[in-house]
């Protein structure tokens, strides 16, 4: 009797003690990594360059695609940020990758950050996780081995992932860069339904707005329409939509499904039963008169919708960058339209007050000159030359000076004032 008296006094102290300890080793006070994110034009030339690659295979052949060290480090970083609010950093050497990864917890449960560590190790497949450490944590390799193989198992369930796992042949890895190296098969970018990026209830909103713009487009004889004319009958019906349901998914399927009116494409690229879907009458959208404006406008506010304001504007800095070596040259209106737009975009899913706001504001009316700050004096067309002449570089006071001012009056538009 003695014995288990013992025994359950053990048995409780380890259920009572070792929860609190493993808490107190995991959670630190302090972050370990904190960092800005740093999305450069260069940076999403190369993430550009890489996409094509992939976009563009169509032989079955072996190919590898070549990611430099630090573009990986620079995009964990930013994905940390965009879901955790935290910082990250990867490190790499011949064979193995170092990845430290800072978030705050949740306050309203405990305050703290998690300070995860993992080191990741090449094989003949794909990197295998070779230690981890949580805070002053080091998990057993038996509990490490059971995570990643529950892990796995979950990955081949899911048919969509299990195919894009399936096509790579191996990983390398070594300080400069890692090396994807995979076996494209045509059936895999030809497959009827595609792979489901989103949701059906995500899905479903975009065929109902997509049925609102085709009974809007084929009862209009215009077929050139401003933007304010498009985007007020959608976000009306968001508002309506958001009654009892979620404002923040009725206005960014709306912004989907304007972005993809606008530059003319289909939804079923995005969205492959769409194929099935009625189309909206072509029509030449435009922005205070301008179709390119109505471009930067509704893609940046996308991009923010579904990403992040750093995205939206890394993107839009780099097509400005782009263009200056082109016929097109840098246009400051441009980056005007592309940051109304991500403000735009910002303001529709900040919040469900945000996002009811903004529905309000539309709903009520709706011009170009809501959307567009005031343009015709800001320079555009500039070649490289009379850039570097006038501005001199985009870290340059006079640039930054110019960018405040568009700043200024997009900020004064009046959907999208703060007041």
């Amino acid at each position: 009797m003695r014995t288990f008296r013992f025994f359950i006094t053990i048995c409780l102290l380890v259920i009572v003690i070792i929860p609190p300890a493993i808490l107190i080793l995991a959670i630190e006070d302090e972050p370990r990594i904190v960092r800005q994110v740093s999305l450069s034009p260069e940076y999403i030339a190369r993430a550009k360059q890489i996409i094509d690659t992939y976009r563009d295979q169509s032989n079955p052949e072996i190919t590898t695609i070549n990611i430099l060290s630090k573009d990986i480090d620079i995009a964990a970083n930013y994905l940390a940020n965009h879901f955790g609010k935290g910082s990250a950093k990867v490190s790499m050497t011949d064979g193995n990758a170092l990845v430290a990864l800072s978030i705050p917890l949740p306050e309203q449960f405990i305050r703290g950050y998690l300070n995860l560590q993992v080191t990741f190790a090449q094989t003949t497949w794909l990197p295998h996780p070779q230690s981890v450490q949580i805070g002053n944590l080091s998990l057993p390799n038996s509990i490490t081995n059971l995570l990643i193989s529950i892990f796995i198992d979950w990955l081949q369930s899911k048919p969509e992932f299990n195919a894009s796992v399936n096509i790579i042949e191996r990983i390398k890895i070594s300080h400069h860069e890692v090396n994807v190296i995979y076996h494209w098969s045509p059936s895999f970018s030809q497959k009827k339904n595609g792979i489901p990026i989103l949701g059906k209830e995500t899905r479903e909103r975009l065929f109902h707005f997509n049925s609102l713009l085709v009974n809007k487009s084929e009862a209009s004889s215009i077929n050139i329409v401003s933007l304010s004319e498009i985007l007020q009958p959608l976000i009306h019906h968001a508002a309506i939509q958001s009654i009892n349901g979620d404002a923040l998914a009725e206005n960014r399927a709306a912004i989907l499904v304007t972005t993809f009116h606008v530059l003319g494409f289909p939804l079923k690229l995005l969205v492959p039963e769409a194929a099935n879907w009625p189309i909206p009458t072509r029509q030449i959208i435009t922005l205070d008169g301008r179709n390119d404006f109505a471009k930067h406008f509704m893609v940046s506010a996308a991009i923010t919708a579904y990403a992040d304001t750093k995205l939206s504007d890394a993107i839009g800095l780099y097509k400005e960058i782009e263009d200056l070596h082109g016929e097109s040259g840098f246009s400051f209106n441009d980056i005007a339209a592309n940051r109304a737009g991500t403000k735009f975009g910002k303001k529709a899913v900040a919040s469900q007050a945000s996002a009811r706001q903004l529905q309000r504001l539309i709903s009520a009316d709706l011009k170009d000159s809501d959307l567009m700050p005031p343009w015709l004096d800001l320079p555009e067309h500039m070649t490289e030359p009379e850039f570097q002449r006038r501005f001199g570089g985009i870290n340059e006071p006079i640039y930054k000076q110019m960018a405040e001012e568009i700043e200024n009056r997009v900020s004064a538009l009046r959907i999208l004032r703060s007041d």
